[in-house]
């Protein structure tokens, strides 16, 4: 009777187990390094580097620009951040990210042969130092 009893609770933490690393696996974001996000086209990623420059227009629409990598126009990748998006940030992104380490996390999209991430919220930056 003991035996049988941890059979059926064997399967069920095994289902359980096996339940988890599929959900996760599915919706887990993937790290990526800066010299290979131009081949995650589409793909939502997560990368960590330092932001080697910044740029915010000064034309009528403020886009912030931070650049990842050699310094414009020779960067990996850029994330994008613009005029209409800057009210979900509790900072001015283009001042305090300059020369940070931060984790960016989303959709990677081509752009004139660049790669770049279009950030709309905070939480998709984390400041590592």
């Amino acid at each position: 009777m003991l035996e049988e009893f941890k059979r059926k609770n064997m399967r069920k933490i095994l289902l359980w187990l096996v339940l988890t690393i599929s959900v996760s696996t599915m919706y887990g974001q993937r790290t990526v390094s800066t010299d290979s996000i131009k081949f995650f086209d589409g793909k939502t990623i997560t990368v960590c580097s330092n932001v080697s420059s910044t740029f915010m227009t000064k034309g009528e629409q403020k886009t912030s620009f931070l650049n990842f990598g050699p310094e414009f126009p020779n960067q990996l990748f850029t994330v994008v951040i613009y005029e209409e998006d800057l009210h979900n940030f509790n900072y001015v992104p283009a001042e305090k990210l300059n020369g940070k380490n931060v984790c960016i996390t989303g959709s990677v999209r081509m752009f004139d042969g660049a790669a770049e991430i279009i950030v709309k919220q905070q939480g998709q930056i984390k400041i590592l130092n």
